[in-house]
């Protein structure tokens, strides 16, 4: 074979597994990224101050678009204790 040809097809493998690895270490990132955030998000929903039906009712009335008073307290002494 041309030693030409040879050599384009070595850089394209070589290539192709850079991109491999490079695609693995991207995906690992998001994954750590997608942790980091749920983590933020457990920790927020603790220093809420709120017993589970409180939080939930807090996610419900979120989830509807609904916003109340007690909520913009909450975020407020949230922000307080940091």
């Amino acid at each position: 074979m041309n030693p030409k040809y040879q050599k384009v097809c070595a850089e394209i493998a070589k290539t192709e597994k850079k991109v491999e690895d490079l695609q693995g270490q991207l995906k690992e990132l998001y994954d750590k990224k997608t942790e980091l955030e749920n983590l933020e998000i457990v920790n927020t929903v603790r220093a809420m101050v709120m017993d589970k039906d409180q939080i939930m009712a807090f996610l419900a009335a979120m989830k509807d678009g609904k916003t109340e008073k007690h909520s913009t307290t909450t975020q407020q002494e949230v922000t307080d204790n940091d």
